[in-house]
């Protein structure tokens, strides 16, 4: 069965924090709804540092600055760094209790390692009657939630699905990895310039690309009691998987970030782009002046497999228990993921709401598909180990992909080094692993 989705679906990359649990007092009753309008700017003369990932979050941050402004009367700076760096930057000025941002945009990936130093938000939600319920139950779990404790309030959602050229695969994306293959083989055409496929596989991002394909084939890295799994048929299948499409990608694949593979899928050389279309697929594919595929592309969700499992890209918006401003950032929270906001944020910056009602306008009928796919989307661990277990990850596969060990020694130091992670950071008493 296929399951081609509309050319203008937007979707936002890529991968909830726990509690403090220290704050012996709650918020001061709210004396100021911006959303609402009031003429009250009990915030004047404070100011707001807000830390966002580049490219559409940030833009869209920004796009709210003013109205944010006029609402409160505070100022308000927006500052942004790619995905790695703002890992760094977010992580150095929590652990050190600087509180130079006050509001920081988490991938969810990162939750539990900076839970310790988040502030909780349930005291603010019961003040301002919150409502949890509108989120897509999946990704609240995933994202927002951290231990009972509600340390984010998600922003933006998406599962990974891949962009293909209705010209050259007019049946869409195949139900399996091995009719994928096959179709890859049959469009590639490296003489005149087009292969099969483009993926973004410098480190950093091979790490997912490795996850949605082993995730589909019913492999995981640990058990639920963090045993590590991560030695078996599944992996090895995943891995002979990416070696296999080698043959129908550009050769300098190994090296492109997500710019270079969705510049080559633009550019018409590609006939598939396994990169999150959001970053520039979406909203650049059928500008002209910008694309040589435009009316020529779609989307569709990955091969099946066997659990139909793909990879979840997902963001909350958190305030930084140093945060000396911590009223002013919840107020931010609440307008940054208003529904209108997000409605605006989808028409202009391609960011897809996590909110259920989002999923439920006219405008989305067309992508029931990708909103099923939230439901079981999945991501990686949570906990502190995972950063240092990504990294393993992505080092492992890349050198294999790159001819510098074989498959065997990928998969034990995949396993060795899952296993050092655990060992460096494992996790807290009673914290079990739902990814498996």
């Amino acid at each position: 069965m296929k399951r081609i989705l509309s050319v203008v679906l937007a979707l936002v990359m890529v991968l909830s924090l726990a509690a403090c649990g220290q704050k012996d007092t709650a918020p001061a009753p709210s004396t100021n709804d911006p959303a609402a309008g009031t003429d009250a700017k009990p915030y004047e003369g404070q100011s707001l540092t807000v830390l966002y990932m580049s490219g559409v979050y940030a833009d869209a941050a920004r796009s709210m600055v003013d109205e944010f402004q006029e609402a409160t009367g505070a100022t308000v700076e927006v500052v942004d760094y790619p995905y790695l760096t703002l890992h760094e930057k977010a992580l150095l000025d929590l652990t050190s209790g600087t509180g130079s941002y006050d509001v920081i945009d988490v991938a969810s990936q990162w939750d539990g390692e900076f839970a310790p130093f988040m502030e909780p938000l349930d005291a603010y939600v019961e003040r301002d009657n919150y409502d949890m319920s509108v989120w897509i139950e999946n990704v609240l779990a995933n994202c927002g939630e951290w231990q009972g404790t509600i340390v984010g309030i998600p922003n933006a959602s998406t599962p990974q699905t891949f962009a293909y050229r209705t010209d050259l695969l007019p049946d869409g994306i195949p139900d399996t990895w091995e009719e994928y293959r096959e179709a890859l083989a049959s469009v590639n055409d490296p003489a005149n310039g087009v292969y099969g496929v483009t993926v973004s596989e410098v480190s950093g991002q091979l790490g997912g690309v490795f996850d949605y394909v082993l995730w589909s084939m019913g492999g995981n890295w640990a058990d639920e009691d963090w045993n590590i799994t991560i030695d078996s048929p599944e992996t090895r299948a995943a891995l002979e998987h990416l070696y296999a499409i080698k043959e129908y990608s550009d050769p300098s694949n190994l090296a492109w970030g997500v710019d270079e593979s969705i510049q080559a899928f633009l550019d018409g050389r590609a006939a598939v782009c396994e990169t999150w279309p959001s970053l520039g697929i979406v909203q650049n594919g059928d500008d002209a002046a910008k694309s040589k595929i435009a009316g020529k592309w779609a989307l569709d969700v990955l091969p099946y497999a066997e659990t139909g499992l793909t990879l979840l890209s997902a963001w909350d918006v958190s305030i930084n228990a140093a945060s000396e401003n911590k009223d002013l950032a919840w107020e931010w929270v609440k307008m940054y993921t208003d529904y209108d906001m997000q409605n605006r944020f989808h028409d202009e910056f391609g960011i897809l709401s996590p909110r259920k009602a989002f999923w439920d306008q006219d405008k989305m009928s067309n992508q029931t598909a990708v909103r099923e796919a939230l439901d079981t989307a999945n991501m990686w661990w949570r906990i502190p180990a995972s950063v240092e277990a990504d990294t393993c990850i992505n080092a492992a596969v890349g050198a294999y992909l790159s001819d510098q060990i074989g498959l065997e020694e990928c998969v034990k130091q995949l396993s060795d080094g899952l296993t050092a992670a655990l060992a460096n950071n494992p996790p807290e008493a009673g914290i079990k692993n739902y990814n498996h």
